[in-house]
């Protein structure tokens, strides 16, 4: 983290409030720069032992609000005005020689230990690392089902400091307009409200962003994590703090225990948040109202006193090297996973701990502190905001090697994947899931290997059934109806569920354009139909939605219900079963009393987390990157529970033999790649089902059969 872009040295530390009592080095805001990048850095290694470790990146953010705006209150005291250009020529000698040098380092390295696969992806966040604008990437894949399941980069990290770039943008801005208004009102009443002015500035940015920290999270959004909107009231909180605190050497007692009590609402967070926590939102105000806490404490005595661990020289040291630490931890992180395929054991963890220390120390030494006090940069505030757009042009045109290898290497699987579509074109009927029905599961239909679609491109678009494309008007929580094949079909089948029941309303719609049947869809991400809420938030609204969906299905009166869902689903407590069972079972039954059969599917199996990147290596032969099938169904069964406990007669649609044979679950099966992400069928391999769906619901379109998949 950048927090240390203001020194706490000798002249550098951020001014109190014109009464209280000037402070030049402040270490234990040092050492609450250790306790942070600690916590990031166990929760990176070992996350199963500091599950809300993330919180040290909203301890940074109350650091750097709190240092930066001292800084640049004290020039506008001083001087009555702030320099923009010398502010933003500070930030940048002290910020970018680090971190392009951290991303120089991955552009160079990454080629040779990442799977082809990934680096693509890892280009275009390295132009976002670059750019300061990598939390908006990841905001964007974390709302997209095709990127959603991305491998962690080495540049993931640099998303918190993406944010407080743009805070360095936008902060000085609202400082330097608080102080014209301070001035004016002197000017006419014969005060100088600044640190009245500065407050009501600084409450109009917090209490929006924190409202809609709230909201966004309240609302199950994973792009609340990494936006900038949402976490600017945290760095807003340590400004407020520069403006507002007066240091004293009174009250110790008093000081000691707000420390003590800052210090153990950090460390709650750091052992109670996991990363299932909704966050930030309300669950961030415990760490960064602790972090002020600690702060507002200032250097302690006596009774309760933390003075004898923030005085520690390696607590200091940690602290002094925590921007370079964060900076090199991560990759070090990712490049271990990538090459044992597993996070690290505990022996190896001080082994990469040692890694990144070293590495913290000599970027620490051999260029944070060179950069920022050479003469040539520090003269001249034109010449160092030039310098540091030509260095991040340079080192952006350097990452432009990651799109050579595997642009490359795409163009002979596009000639591949064309193979395939002649062959899927033709008719082949080992095209897909059809290489199962024999028996065979072969990987190709042509004489080279080849797959579609390829491996550097899976699951764009993940499925043909979008249901943003209809019902653009209804109500918020309203689930989307949508209609397919032949509308003016005598058989009527609904399919509902989550983006599991979407994959699947794919090879139902291409059925039931052969057979004549009219399809419905009730489909919403995330939500499967049950009434029994998921471990997530905004689950509540889920059911919600489930009710208004069941009086549509009331209403359209279908011959028969397709009920689909992510098996993976964490479900709350609903009765002594498995949780979940219950509210399943509801949703079967509630179904059924629409005078529909219901149809439950049984789940996919899952891949391997390295899919992807392993066919990409094992091209010419896939079959190495197959799952054993106990494995890819484990923590399975909930369908046939909830089926078993409805009151109503439920068929279990398991279309197991269609992914696995009797051992393992293959990636590739009949020249198509099975997988869209880590969870879902690409869109491919989908289609190829539907003579299985017609099997299946047989018993309901009046075309004979058992009532049961091929399985």
């Amino acid at each position: 983290m950048n927090t240390t872009a203001t020194e706490t040295r000798p002249g550098h530390a951020p001014a109190p409030a014109p009464t209280g009592r000037a402070r030049t080095f402040l270490p234990e805001v040092q050492a609450l720069r250790a306790l942070a990048v600690l916590l990031v850095v166990a929760n990176h290694l070992r996350p199963d032992l500091v599950p809300g470790g993330y919180v040290g990146v909203d301890v940074f953010f109350v650091i750097s609000g709190f240092l930066i705006t001292g800084h640049m209150v004290k020039e506008v005291r001083a001087t009555g005005r702030l320099r923009l250009g010398h502010f933003w020529a500070n930030r940048a000698r002290r910020i970018l020689p680090a971190s392009l040098l951290a991303i120089l380092a991955v552009v160079v390295t990454a080629p040779f230990v990442l799977p082809l696969t990934e680096l693509r992806a890892l280009g275009r966040q390295a132009l976002g690392s670059i750019f300061y604008v990598q939390n908006w990437i990841l905001a964007a894949d974390s709302v997209d089902y095709s990127a959603s399941d991305n491998a962690a980069t080495p540049f993931q990290h640099f998303w918190s400091l993406a944010v407080e770039e743009q805070f360095y943008l936008l902060w000085p801005l609202v400082v330097t307009l608080a102080a014209l208004v301070a001035a004016r009102v002197a000017r006419r009443r014969g005060a100088a409200p600044l640190a009245a002015c500065l407050t009501v500035a600084f409450a109009l940015v917090i209490v929006p962003s924190f409202v809609w920290s709230v909201v966004l999270v309240g609302q199950g959004d994973p792009s609340a994590y990494f936006v900038t909107t949402t976490r600017l009231w945290e760095l807003g909180v340590g400004g407020v703090l520069a403006v507002l605190l007066r240091y004293t050497d009174s009250l110790r007692l008093a000081r000691s225990l707000l420390a003590l009590a800052g210090l153990a609402a950090v460390g709650w967070s750091a052992f109670t948040l996991t990363a299932a926590s909704p966050f930030p939102g309300a669950n961030a105000l415990l760490p960064v109202l602790g972090t002020a806490a600690v702060i507002a404490a200032g250097r302690t005595s006596g009774v309760g006193s933390l003075t004898w661990l923030v005085d520690l020289r390696p607590v200091q040291w940690v602290g002094n090297v925590s921007y370079s630490l964060y900076l090199w931890h991560f990759p070090v992180a990712v490049y271990f996973v990538a090459w044992a395929g597993r996070n690290a054991n505990k022996f190896e963890v001080i082994a990469l701990l040692a890694v990144m220390f070293a590495l913290s120390w000599a970027s620490y030494n051999g260029v944070e502190q060179p950069f920022r006090k050479a003469a040539w940069a520090r003269k001249s505030d034109a010449r160092a905001l030039v310098a540091a757009l030509v260095a991040m042009l340079l080192v952006a045109g350097t990452a432009s090697v990651f799109w050579i290898k595997p642009a490359t290497q795409e163009r002979t699987w596009e000639q591949g994947a064309a193979a395939v579509e002649q062959a899927r074109a033709a008719g082949d009927e080992r095209f897909g899931a059809g290489a199962t029905r024999d028996g065979s599961y072969a990987p190709f239909v042509t004489d080279e290997p080849a797959i579609l679609p390829n491996p550097g491109a899976p699951g764009k678009p993940l499925w043909l059934v979008d249901g943003k494309r209809c019902d653009q008007d209804r109500p918020e929580g309203e689930t989307a109806m949508c209609e397919y094949g032949h509308r003016d079909g005598t058989t009527v089948i609904a399919v509902v569920g989550d983006s599991h029941a979407r994959m699947y309303a794919q090879p139902i719609i291409e059925a039931a354009e052969t057979e004549g049947w009219r399809v419905v869809t009730f489909l919403r991400n995330s939500c499967p139909f049950s009434f029994t809420p998921r471990t997530i938030p905004g689950a509540g609204e889920c059911v919600a939605a489930n009710e208004r969906t069941l009086e549509k299905i009331q209403a359209l009166g279908p011959d028969a219900v397709v009920s689909a869902y992510y098996e993976g689903s964490e479900f709350q407590a609903d009765g002594d079963g498995r949780p979940g069972t219950a509210g399943l079972a509801a949703g079967y039954d509630a179904l059924a009393g629409t005078g529909a059969r219901v149809f439950a599917m049984k789940d996919a199996p899952l891949p391997r987390e390295d899919v992807f990147a392993c066919v990409g290596e094992h091209y010419s032969d896939p079959g190495v990157c197959a799952v054993p099938r106990s494995e890819a169904f484990a923590g399975r069964g909930l369908t046939e529970a909830a089926a078993a406990a409805a009151q109503a007669d439920v068929t279990v649609v398991d279309l197991t033999d269609r992914f696995c044979d009797e051992t393992t679950c293959p990636a590739v099966i009949g020249g198509v790649g099975v997988y869209a992400d880590l969870n879902h069928i690409s869109d491919v391999y989908g289609p190829t089902l539907a003579p299985d769906f017609v099997r299946a619901l047989a018993p309901v379109a009046g075309s004979g059969g058992t009532g049961t998949a091929a399985g």
